[in-house]
This record gives structure tokens, sequence and C-alpha cells, in this order.
């Protein structure tokens, strides 16, 4: 990566922490509610950039850039969404092989939730034959994927995106730490290796025309075998060439996960999430040991159809 690139995303972080940093409200508290009357449909535009330390420069392996539509409807207590793909514009060494990624190309998914707890996810059933088999890669890399991607991961992650997007619900304070009001109501979820520490508040802002309150969730996250990060690194970064005959360990994350929230229909204007990682890696003849750091970021950026 040269250094106009590096600046480029400099830049872009800079603004994209300004954004959630600044509050232009005078308000105490603000009212969440999950209101909608009729189904909302929005575009989605997801990107993630994946890298990894080569020395003190960040060395960017990987860009997602994907397009699909959410549609959210009520039903009482009870809550849908219908998330539908739409195109693929991903670049760089592993644009086709993070599961993670790979996932919103499932043609269809169907989530039903009862407010912050996720009844049921439908779509990754059929992973392999809708998304793997379609993918443009040799067949090695195609059954690699099959092998380490079970249907229980990709659920759990959209679970752990539900449930961090629908965590506040009534009256809200604003810049405020709720994570004990949160407890109270029993309202931090349980999540399988990872655990919430805390829930800031920010202010409002205006986004596309829409009142949005910001969020932030700050949480620490263990993945016991994060092979395709490694991948990666090892293949892609000087620094990590060395290391080929090495096998990927479990890697620590530090997660900052924001999240930007319709006022008018609790659906989100906006999430960011920046996670920064140290992942360890093992000789398996010597037993020798030697860590990486990875700094991973998602954005999705929601675009409300019936705005004009």
């Amino acid at each position: 990566m040269n250094n106009s690139q590096l600046s480029t995303l400099n830049s872009q972080l800079i603004l994209i922490f300004a954004f959630f940093l600044i509050s232009c409200t005078g308000e105490k508290t603000v009212t969440i509610a999950y209101n909608l009357a009729a189904p909302v449909k929005v575009d989605i535009f997801a990107q993630s950039h994946y890298a990894t330390m080569d020395g003190e420069l960040e060395q960017i392996g990987t860009i997602t850039k994907i397009y699909f539509t959410n549609e959210y409807s009520q039903d009482g207590d009870m809550l849908y969404l219908n998330r539908a793909y739409v195109s693929d514009a991903s670049e760089g060494y592993l644009k086709k092989s993070y599961p993670g990624e790979l996932a919103y190309r499932t043609p269809n998914l169907k989530l039903t939730a009862q407010g912050l707890r996720v009844n049921d996810i439908n779509g990754y059933e059929n992973f392999d034959s809708a998304v793997v088999a379609k993918i443009s890669i040799p067949d090695r890399w195609r059954r690699q994927i099959s092998r380490m991607t079970r249907q229980i991961d990709l659920d759990r992650l959209e679970r752990r995106r539900w449930e961090i997007t629908h965590l506040l619900l009534g009256e809200i304070p604003m810049n405020a730490n709720v994570t004990e009001m949160l407890a109270a109501q029993g309202r931090l979820p349980v999540m399988p290796n990872a655990q919430i520490d805390s829930v800031l508040t920010k202010g409002i802002r205006n986004i596309d025309g829409k009142k949005c309150l910001e969020y932030t969730v700050f949480l620490q996250e263990k993945e016991l075998f994060p092979y395709f990060i490694w991948e990666q690194h090892v293949n892609s970064v000087k620094s990590g060439m060395p290391f080929k005959s090495y096998a990927p360990k479990e890697a620590l994350y530090q997660n900052r996960y924001n999240v930007a929230l319709n006022l008018e229909n609790g659906i989100p204007c906006l999430e960011y999430e920046l996670k920064l990682g140290i992942h360890g890696m093992q000789n398996p003849e010597t037993g020798d040991s030697i860590t990486f750091k990875s700094q991973i970021s998602h954005e999705r950026f929601y675009s409300d159809r019936s705005l004009p």
C-alpha cells in the first residue's frame, strides 16, 4: 500500500469517527420504538477492509463491497427481516473467501425476532449449493470454504448483528453509559465467544433526512480458528510470508461497534464496526509461537427507499 492510499484510508476513518463523536442536540432523553405500520425497504451497501500489520505498516489485503436490500416488517411485537442479495464488487486477496462476507450472497435470508430476541433464521441451510458452488474459484478453495463454514456460525453472525442493533428500547438517556440500565432490563445478550463491556449513547444526527440516535458498543471477542485472515497475512504481507508453515491459533479482538438508529421506526441508519485483533500462530513441528496484528472494519450504509 502506498502513502497516498494510506492517507486516503486514514482520512476516511477520521471522518467516520468524527461522525460518531459529534452530538448536536440539547435533549436529555429520547424514545426508541419499533414503529412499522407498513413494510420498510432499504438499500444497503456493505463494505469491509481486512488488513494485517507488516511491521509498523497496515497492509490491506481484501476489500469487500456488497449490495443487498433489507425489508423490515412488524406484526404486534414480532419483527421480520427479509434480506435479498443484489451484487458484489469485492476486490483483493480473499475477495471470494471470507465466509462472513459470502453470507451476504445468500439469495434470500429471513429472520424473525421478538424485539431483541431472535426466534428464527432461515437462509443458510443451502449455503454450499446456493453460494459457494456458484463462486468462480478453484474447486480446492471451494471445498475449503465449505469445510470451514458451518450454518450455526453464520446464524450466530446474523443473531449478533441483530442483537447489537436492537439493544435500545423505550426511553433512553443520551450522552450516557447505559450498560447497567440495559443489564437491569435483561437487554445485554449473552454471545458465544464474545462479551459486551459497555454501551455508550451519544446524541442525535441527521442522516439523509432521518433523525438517528448514535450509540457505541464496546466488546471483546474470541475467534478459535481464524484461518482466512491468517492465510491472507502469510501470503500477502512480507513479514508474514516466512511463517507459511505455521498454523493459525486463537485470535482475540477488541471491538468498537457504532450504530446510528432511526428514531422514527427503530431501523439502523448506519453501522460501523472496528475490530483490532491479536492472532497467534504456531510451528507444528517445533512448537514455536508468534503473534501478528489485524485491523478489520465493517461498514453498512442504509438508504431508505421511501425518502425522495
